[in-house]
């Protein structure tokens, strides 16, 4: 759900990017996202909430002449019971200079794919699809470079960030301009007004997922007549938290929202995702990993 998450990748024009990766191989980063929302309706019928958390580690395997190899994998705590639910990591990728991921040994991951499948007793028919099972709804993914969308949710690689730049969103209305957080804290901050034509077209796009989760009929027509329909008003707010070499080691985006429905009922929603990337090490003797 993008439009209620916002995990898409921030965009920042004309602006050099900043290297993240660190030379040498074997440097490993656990990267963690942690997200918060809640919805309230206005005549009280409708209020709900959750959180919950995810991680990755991120090691540099070696440097090339095109750019970085990257490893993803999972927490040892979570690789277990995850790798039997979906077949993403791990996986290498190469970062090339300008910031741009491929993924590599991809006829790896397509017979890893064929596994899952197998295992789970997934026709191929249902690739693309949306289903609901083990307590959560999920799409029936099938195409090995949806594992580069799974990171893009982690990734804190981003344009060099300077005061007085233009920054952007997928889904804002508008790019504005960043400037800096107040002390003690060292980076900066932009606040975005939500484009609504966009809303519009996640909140159509994710009926249809709904429909198709509970098999209904919903064409994509009557979706988006039904979003038309809907009124979206709010903002995003987006903090990145420099360490001293400039890159970016933290990021927060707090999305405020009243969504009108056709029927004048008002709902108010409200979401925090925040990835952070820790040094491993420091991260065992924290968090336990």
């Amino acid at each position: 759900m993008r439009f209620y998450l916002f995990l898409s990748a921030v965009i920042v024009s004309a602006i050099p990017f900043a290297a993240q990766a660190n030379a040498g191989s074997d440097r490993a980063s656990w990267l963690q996202l942690v997200y918060e929302r809640s919805s309230v309706s206005s005549d009280g019928g409708s209020n709900s909430s959750s959180s919950g958390q995810q991680s990755l580690i991120e090691t540099v395997m070696r440097n090339t002449d095109d750019g970085v190899v990257l490893r993803y994998d999972l927490p040892r705590d979570e690789a277990g019971n995850t790798r039997t639910k979906f077949w993403y990591f791990p996986a290498d990728v190469l970062e090339r200079p300008d910031g741009s991921l491929e993924l590599l040994d991809v006829d790896s991951v397509k017979s890893r794919i064929d596994q899952w499948l197998t295992q789970r007793n997934i026709p191929r028919e249902a690739c693309g699809h949306w289903t609901h099972g083990g307590g959560f709804p999920y799409r029936v993914d099938c195409d090995p470079d949806s594992i580069l969308d799974q990171i893009e949710a982690f990734d804190l690689r981003m344009p060099r960030l300077e005061a007085g730049a233009e920054f952007s969103h997928p889904m804002a209305s508008s790019p504005g301009i960043l400037e800096r957080l107040a002390a003690p804290r060292t980076g900066y901050f932009v606040v975005l007004s939500i484009d609504q034509q966009k809303a519009r077209a996640e909140e159509a796009k994710n009926a249809l997922i709904l429909a198709q989760m509970l098999d209904e009929d919903l064409s994509r027509e009557q979706a988006e007549s039904d979003a038309a329909q809907t009124d979206f008003q709010g903002s995003i707010r987006m903090e990145f938290d420099l360490e001293p070499t400039g890159s970016v080691i933290k990021m927060s985006m707090r999305t405020n929202a009243v969504v009108t429905n056709p029927d004048g009922t008002r709902e108010t929603k409200t979401s925090l995702v925040t990835v952070e990337r820790h040094d491993v090490e420091a991260a065992k003797a924290q968090f336990g990993y």
